[in-house]
């Protein structure tokens, strides 16, 4: 739950962090899936259907996830500078495929704002490099699909560009635990060792009610989750060097119903902009992601 213009940042821009109805009653078909109270006690199939519902749905439709946080700058041994704020939400569309299989197609778009006022800005001097930086909102789509299942979280742009890069991803990867009502799902963002630049981190947690994982009736549940991604730089924001110093994001993440629940400013200035595609399912695009084209641009595939 939770992107940019240099390589790596673009790449992240991919991933990357829709207005939703109501809940929908599951088919009524024989239920394979039975979560008990002990999620250490699930077997790998229950905790693919939970990782889904947690971050999306586990029927077809979509989903809209906000984003908001701060990103920091720093340069050892000085500490982390708060430099700005972005806002922005990440629409998916998911399709099941079985009760632990799911695809979804993801669109972000994110805009930076004042770290006091958090009003969207367009630019701004950076206080560590003293660059004025021009800002680009993170205008991110993956038409290839994102599937969550029983090997976790995959895409499938880099099944093709790097075959072999899951062969030991699990959904046991995914650190799941309980305290009082509330399930925790404790994830490590994982990228192939050729795309990487140290130093480099990127964690999220996100939170569910296990009563609402458990209501098969429930096709859709509340969630929300934080996390936090280390770089060793990031050109759009005037750290072009990691020479300069690195860049800190801190993320939160709440999953939403309506378009009614995003920041007025940023829901105006995605549907001035971006009006005609904010709310397409990216299954549809014609073009290749920002992450497919740079791994063609790399070599990665053809």
């Amino acid at each position: 739950m939770l992107s940019i213009l240099s390589r790596r940042n673009v790449f992240f821009g991919s991933l990357s962090l829709g207005l939703v109805s109501a809940n929908k009653v599951l088919s009524k078909k024989k239920q394979k899936i039975n979560l008990s109270d002990d999620p250490q006690s699930w077997s790998m199939s229950e905790k693919a259907y939970a990782y889904a519902k947690q971050l999306g749905r586990v029927d077809d439709g979509k989903v809209i996830w906000r984003t908001k946080g701060i990103i920091y700058g720093f340069k050892a041994p000085l500490s982390p500078v708060p430099l700005v704020r972005f806002k922005g939400c990440e629409q998916q569309w998911v399709k099941k495929n079985s009760d632990s299989n799911f695809i979804k197609y993801n669109s972000l778009l994110t805009y930076y704002s004042d770290y006091f006022s958090d009003k969207i800005i367009d630019g701004f001097n950076n206080p560590i490099t003293k660059k004025d930086v021009e800002f680009k909102p993170n205008w991110s789509r993956l038409p290839e699909g994102q599937v969550i299942s029983k090997r976790g979280v995959t895409l499938n742009i880099f099944e093709k560009a790097f075959p072999g890069f899951y062969e030991n991803s699990s959904i046991n990867d995914v650190n799941i635990n309980q305290i009082g009502g509330t399930v925790s799902f404790h994830n490590k963002m994982k990228w192939p060792t050729e795309l990487l630049r140290n130093p480099y981190n990127q964690d999220n947690t996100h939170f569910a009610q296990l009563k609402d994982l458990q209501d098969m009736s429930m096709s859709w549940i509340p969630s929300h989750g934080a996390g936090q991604i280390m770089m060793p730089s990031m050109s759009s924001i005037g750290m072009d060097s990691p020479d300069l110093g690195q860049v800190i994001w801190h993320v939160e993440y709440y999953k939403i119903k309506t378009w009614d629940d995003l920041p007025q400013d940023y829901l105006d200035k995605a549907l001035r902009e971006h009006g005609d595609e904010f709310d397409i399912n990216p299954i549809n695009d014609t073009k290749p992601s920002k992450l497919a084209k740079n791994l063609r641009k790399l070599g990665y595939i053809k």
